[in-house]
């Protein structure tokens, strides 16, 4: 017997995976993060995860499922501090420089990203903004110090 499944169905059975696939591969990102010796490659970890996550983000926002977008902006946050504290353990202004341009690259997504939310939609992206500004200004600070 064989079963039709419509292009639509199959779309949005595509679709649900990879949001799926990208939550738990973030998952295990961070778990994989965390066991990394070398704070450079953690920290390029770390940066990688971060966009993962925003990508995650932008993608739950423009469906309307704002918690799980909010969810993702905070794994972003959290990535990124881990980023910072593995430059800090690392002691290299090459490592900051680099960190230092993505989180600028990931402020202008959000703000992207914050013109095209309805204002009832914007506290936590908002709040997340916030946060990246606070990033940047400690990834500066490292480029200038080391």
């Amino acid at each position: 017997m064989i079963i039709a499944i419509s292009p639509i169905r199959l779309f949005e059975a595509s679709f649900v995976f990879l949001i799926c696939a990208a939550t738990l591969s973030s998952q295990a990102l961070m778990a994989d993060l965390q066991m990394e010796q070398n704070p450079q490659k953690r920290s390029d970890k770390a940066l990688a995860l971060a966009d993962n996550a925003f990508d995650t983000a932008r993608d739950f926002y423009l469906k309307g499922e704002i918690q799980k977008g909010d969810a993702q902006l905070e794994d972003m946050t959290k990535a990124l501090n881990a980023c910072v504290d593995s430059l800090n353990e690392a002691h290299k202004g090459k490592f900051y420089k680099k960190a230092e341009m993505n989180v600028a690259t990931l402020q202008r997504r959000l703000d992207g990203l914050l013109s095209e939310l309805s204002v009832q939609s914007r506290g936590w992206a908002e709040y997340t903004s916030r946060k990246l500004e606070e990033i940047h200004d400690k990834l500066l600070n490292g480029v200038m110090s080391k």
